[in-house]
């Protein structure tokens, strides 16, 4: 993405401090410009969200594993919402589960991204997907 491009608005909702930083890291490297709000759990998350006067983010990142409220609770929640209908949702999990995949893209997730166990596909995974994401908006 080229730097004449608006900086992005990502959320990301992730316990693991690790994956936050492997994420950043993603971003950096595909030269995404974007600023990261980070919820370690799904309530707090929930709750940031559900405020009427906060911006909408142009992506959310969401792992499916997370403490209080888990990432499908969180992803219904959300697509609830009906000022966050547009925003697109991309789940960033370790499951390997087809229903996991299944049942989220029909809660309206917009993309599935397994993290990969190996450093550089988690990079190029994650970088690539988030790219794809925020040029389709």
């Amino acid at each position: 993405m080229g730097q004449d491009l608006k900086t992005a608005s990502i959320f990301v909702i992730e316990d693991n401090p690790a994956d936050v930083l492997l994420i950043r890291k993603a971003l950096e490297e595909k030269g995404i410009k974007c600023a990261l709000t980070c919820f370690e759990n799904g309530e707090t998350a929930l709750r940031n969200l559900s405020q009427q006067g906060r911006l909408l983010p142009d992506l959310i990142l969401l792992d499916l594993h997370l403490p209080m409220a888990d990432g499908v609770e969180v992803l219904g929640k959300i697509r609830g919402m009906p000022r966050f209908s547009e925003v697109p949702i991309v789940i960033l999990t370790s499951s390997e589960s087809p229903s996991d995949r299944q049942r989220t893209a029909r809660m309206g997730a917009a993309r599935y991204i397994r993290k990969p166990s190996r450093l550089e596909d988690f990079l190029r995974e994650v970088g690539t997907g988030v790219e794809e994401m925020l040029l389709r908006g």
